[in-house]
């Protein structure tokens, strides 16, 4: 009787030290220590700025859920290469192994990819917004777009039938500054041409870029040989009963070396050098920040 007393008395002591040890084991995985994971962003466009807002943490790993990349930094900066909703994850681990996970969806904005062809097709020039429009609705040339997001600089021109292209002087600031340059008396407020293009441009014939020369801004012009096969143009082409189209490139490489913008004016005349109109309406050039 007494061997089993003691047995029994055993039993109690090896369940009172398991049930001690389970209590300090557990102690150091309580809601105090666990791990939660949370985080806030922001964004500039297509890039986002994600702050980690998770406790407990030690070990950070982000899916920016484009099957792109992953990052184990805190509070990362990403840069979309596409739009929409899109599911990002963090995971997030503390010392003792112990994960939490959360999932937010963000909105990146539309990713426009715009590759302008010179066909006299203008469906790629839908997603290029308007870079100046005469509002008077006087003049032969109407509306402008410029797009200068690969080698060239790209140019959509809308006007009334009046607008031909038979001849031009065509104006282009490249270096950003109104002040350096042509200083035209039609676009005062903001000319400062470094190139002059002048000739047809439906044609693609004896037109000839021109390097500006003359320090006082005045008229003063340097024939470039073999320039004018660079611009490249659609011809015209009728959209309806009021209203014409053209679109033409002109490699940036000859150009130069082009700033923070590039500002472009044109005056119209026909075959016989009639001054027909000017565009865009005063003060300044039509611009497009690069």
């Amino acid at each position: 009787m007494k061997k089993i007393k003691l047995t029994k008395y055993a039993t109690m002591l090896v369940a009172f030290f398991l049930l001690t040890a389970c209590s300090s084991d557990s102690s150091s995985s309580d809601s105090a220590t666990k791990p939660v994971a949370d985080f806030s962003f922001t964004n500039d466009g297509s890039t986002f700025t994600f702050t980690n807002l998770s406790t407990n943490a030690t070990k950070y790993r982000w899916d920016f859920g484009d099957l792109y990349y992953l990052s184990n930094e805190k509070d990362p900066v990403y840069t979309y290469k596409i739009g929409g909703e899109i599911r990002v994850s963090l995971t997030v681990t503390n010392e003792a192994g112990e994960e939490s996970f959360i999932t937010k969806v963000i909105t990146a904005p539309k990713i426009i990819i715009i590759d302008i062809k010179i066909d006299g097709k203008f469906a790629d020039w839908d997603d290029v917004a308007v870079t100046d429009q005469n509002t008077s609705g006087n003049g032969s040339i109407q509306k402008i777009k410029i797009w200068a997001g690969g080698p060239n600089v790209n140019v959509y021109l809308e006007g009334n039938k009046k607008m031909q292209m038979e001849l031009v002087d065509m104006f282009i600031n490249t270096d950003g500054n109104t002040q350096t340059g042509f200083l035209h008396a039609n676009w005062a407020q903001g000319s400062g041409a470094e190139f002059l293009f002048e000739g047809p441009v439906v044609t693609n014939g004896w037109g000839a870029f021109y390097n500006h020369t003359d320090p006082n801004g005045g008229w003063g012009w340097n024939p470039i040989a073999g320039s004018g096969a660079n611009l490249t143009a659609s011809g015209i082409v009728s959209l309806n009963a009021t209203t014409n189209a053209i679109e033409f490139s002109i490699p940036k490489s000859q150009l130069g070396t082009l700033g923070k913008s590039i500002g472009i004016a044109i005056t119209e005349m026909t075959s016989g050098w009639a001054a027909v109109a000017n565009f865009p309406e005063a003060p300044k050039f039509s611009t497009l920040e690069l």
